[in-house]
């Protein structure tokens, strides 16, 4: 009798801001890997990030991530490296037959934010180009995955004042590239799963609340919030 193989498990987490506690309860999950979607921090300065970035490593598993707009580029590459997480910023990764491409940050919607020396902020014409590159790395890949930190425009990005604040670039990627799944946060309101075409998109929730999903990986992608 064949042995089914056990699917892949990835606990998909966005901004906690520092609220390290929130992670105790997720020592006790099996996974395989976490997936962070950005803004681990709330700003600060590396020496108040170093327990939080402790803290989810010390949960176990490998750990990529992305960072949001409130983690700092001007300590979180080093203090992330030396933690043992694996950054996706512009780049891929080939976990087994599953391809990751990640990009964090958000759209500056004014451009003179662009060059803020401690922000992950980039302009809106930049992010399709990357994602497209990012992607042919991962072609071969039989299950596509998307970290991003700010939404898709018109999915999961709908602020309370009913404005939609997602990435028109992201939009139009998942759109011509369909990858399979795409996680992110920012919009903590937006907690929610959609479809752009037939990629499902999926806002995880602000873990500083308590907010996790926890997604498997098999002949099929389940989505279970936790």
């Amino acid at each position: 009798m064949a042995i089914s193989k056990r699917p892949l498990r990835i606990i998909a987490l966005a901004d906690l801001h520092d609220c390290s506690g929130r992670l105790e309860r997720l020592r006790t999950v099996d996974a395989d890997l976490i997936a962070f979607c950005g803004d681990l921090h709330n700003g600060g300065s590396r020496e108040t990030a170093l327990p939080t970035a402790l803290a989810l490593a010390g949960i176990g598993p490998p750990v990529l991530i992305v960072p949001g707009n409130m983690d700092h580029k001007d300590f979180v590459p080093d203090l992330w490296k030396e933690t043992g997480f694996r950054m996706l910023h512009g780049s891929s990764l080939m976990w087994g037959e599953i391809g990751f491409v990640g990009l964090g940050g958000m759209v500056a919607r004014d451009p003179r934010r662009l060059g803020h020396p401690a922000r992950y902020y980039h302009g809106a014409e930049e992010v399709y180009p990357i994602l497209a590159r990012c992607h042919q790395e991962i072609a071969g890949a039989r299950v596509k995955i998307i970290l991003s930190h700010q939404p898709p425009r018109g999915a999961q990005d709908t602020l309370y004042s009913g404005e939609s604040s997602g990435s028109t670039g992201l939009c139009r990627f998942l759109e011509d590239f369909q990858p399979d799944l795409l996680l992110c946060g920012h919009i903590h309101e937006a907690r929610g799963e959609s479809l752009v075409g037939e990629c499902r998109v999926v806002n995880v929730g602000e873990m500083r609340r308590g907010f996790a999903v926890m997604v498997e990986i098999g002949d099929e992608i389940s989505v279970r919030w936790i």
